[in-house]
């Protein structure tokens, strides 16, 4: 069993191999290629910890992935992540546990791919300016991912927590040249070409009248019921893409309150990531078009990026060997 820390798929897989590993995500999820049980998601009796546990299996691989994750929907603690875990790959013909890798940055790299894999199909090619909703460990992939897909300029940060947002801010400007920029007054927003929104939200971030025309969002923060991101009058008036429709059908409030509001139907979703890829849907339609990619994260995600961490290890000769039964 081949163990790998989060160091070293920073130092031996990029952000770029993340979002082309979304393509064959995506794709494989549209095309039922995958076997994505639902989600269990489990909330401790006291306290605010979740625990999650999401499995995936590709048949033609014969590989199955699970992701065990925690996640503290408030109370920040210093120096210790929101959300840790691990990613099990398993060998679906002999049983064996195959690798065990970090989940923790796993999670915030697939996130972001996602992101980037959106914004290379839906944001305009011209697209210069982001804005970001939220500072944590999923807002510095989101940043990294939109930078692998478009010439930014200027980032508009915004975070409640003014400390956290000018460290980040300081951690960022080591990783790009662009202006990275605290904000606080949403009505900036109309300089925004991409926003990514990656909080614990229950209500809007911003209104519909704060964005301008032609912007993309990726909105992947609100995955349960209770949690909104983004104003339903601007869900009403984009054209929708999921990461998968059934899931966040039944676990964003970022769709389910604007359906149980009557504002929009569930056919008012354009169709999923992968169908675009598929060729099966059309994309943006227009340069003035708002364009939302709604994720609550699929286990396809985790497996797709963990197997090709798998398989570069064994290539490249990284991660720590053991034997549980020595």
């Amino acid at each position: 069993m081949r163990i790998i820390r989060a160091g070293e798929i920073r130092r031996h897989y990029s952000m770029k191999q993340a979002i082309d590993a979304m393509e064959r995500a995506f794709a494989s999820l549209s095309s039922d290629e995958c076997h994505i049980p639902m989600r269990v998601v489990t909330r401790l009796p006291v306290g605010d910890l979740l625990m999650l546990y999401k499995p995936a299996f590709v048949e033609k691989d014969r590989k199955v992935t699970v992701k065990f994750i925690t996640q503290r929907e408030r109370n920040v603690i210093p120096g210790i992540p929101a959300i840790q875990g691990i990613v099990m790959v398993m060998d679906s013909v002999t049983g064996e546990i195959i690798s065990i890798m970090d989940g923790d940055y796993l999670t915030a790299l697939r996130t972001g791919a996602a992101s980037g894999l959106a914004t290379r199909l839906f944001a305009g090619k011209d697209a210069h300016t982001m804005a970001l909703f939220g500072c944590g460990a999923q807002g510095k992939t989101q940043v990294e991912a939109v930078l692998c897909e478009r010439p930014v300029r200027k980032i508009l940060i915004f975070e409640k927590n003014r400390d956290r947002a000018f460290r980040f801010i300081e951690e960022m400007k080591g990783e790009t040249s662009a202006e990275l920029v605290y904000c606080e007054d949403t009505s900036l927003l109309k300089e925004a070409d991409i926003i990514c929104t990656a909080t614990n939200a229950t209500a809007p971030l911003f209104m519909r009248e704060d964005i301008k025309k032609g912007v993309h969002i990726n909105a992947i923060g609100s995955f349960q019921p209770h949690m909104q991101e983004l104003d339903p009058l601007l869900v009403r008036d984009a054209r929708v893409f999921t990461d998968s429709t059934e899931p966040c059908l039944k676990e964003s409030g970022d769709l389910i309150k604007p359906i149980r509001e009557g504002i929009i139907s569930e056919n008012h979703i354009a169709g999923e990531i992968g169908h675009v890829l598929l060729k099966r849907i059309e994309g943006r339609k227009s340069d003035d078009q708002i364009t939302i990619f709604k994720s609550v994260g699929v286990a396809i995600q985790d497996y797709m990026v963990a197997t090709d961490i798998y398989y570069r290890s064994v290539e490249k000769g990284f991660g720590t060997e053991i034997n549980l039964t020595d």
